[in-house]
């Protein structure tokens, strides 16, 4: 699903994993999400909005994490249904 990986390991989701997640992450990453932009029109300095942009950082990611685990889920759940139906 991800081309790279972040410094941690992690993997960095695509513009295409973003896109097709964008109906999850603006449900569960609502609050963080307000939170960011009150901050960001309350003071124009970047550096005061950071702990703020990581929590969405954060949350946005552990969607990816849910909805991945979820498809691979499914992925198994199909392959043995295909396999116990041929």
């Amino acid at each position: 699903m991800s081309g790279s990986v972040d410094a941690a390991g992690e993997p960095i989701p695509t513009s295409a994993v973003l896109m097709a997640a964008a109906k999850h992450i603006a449900t569960r990453c609502r609050a963080e999400n307000v939170a960011f932009i009150k901050c960001k029109k309350k003071d124009p300095n970047p550096e005061k909005c950071l702990d703020k942009g990581r929590h969405v950082t954060s949350c946005v990611l552990n969607v990816q994490k849910l909805h991945e685990a979820k498809l691979l889920t499914i992925s198994t759940m199909t392959l043995l249904l295909s396999k116990e139906l041929s």
